[in-house]
């Protein structure tokens, strides 16, 4: 089962995708978001092209666990693109994961600014391997 992970933001959205057999999760490119029609169509192209059997999106909740401006654009994004796709999207918590990607790039020696353009599908792929470390756990 192959699963896209998008980590959904306002300037750049990340994307990873797992291997057939769900295990391990790989990061893609960055999608620019700053204008969300486009960024929609060229998410919608990708799917196309990699034809998940399944997509999550990371939801961005408080520390608290409760629901935040940014979360209430992703349920909204996630509507969008359930409609567009005709598939059942789940959101997963996402909490974190873009500090740990930055440490683990940090561990391998990227710096702040050489971060910027991989760190989004960087922390998608963290979320994506954490969803599946979950399910393969179950």
């Amino acid at each position: 089962m192959k699963i896209l992970a998008v980590d959904y933001g306002l300037a750049r959205t990340g994307l990873a995708v797992s291997d057939a057999t769900a295990t391990i999760a790989t990061p893609l490119s960055c999608i620019p978001s700053r204008n969300e029609d486009r960024m929609f169509d060229l998410l919608l192209g990708i799917i196309d092209d990699i034809k998940p059997d399944k997509i999550i999106i990371g939801l961005p909740l408080r520390t608290d666990m409760r629901q935040s401006e940014m979360s209430v654009k992703v349920s909204a994004f996630r509507e969008r693109l359930e409609n567009a796709t005709g598939m059942d999207i789940e959101l997963y918590n996402e909490m974190y994961t873009t500090v740990i990607a930055s440490r683990l790039l940090h561990q391998n020696e990227k710096k702040s600014k050489e971060q910027r353009g991989i760190i989004d599908s960087a922390a998608a792929a963290v979320l994506l391997q954490d969803y599946l470390d979950k399910i393969n756990r179950q």
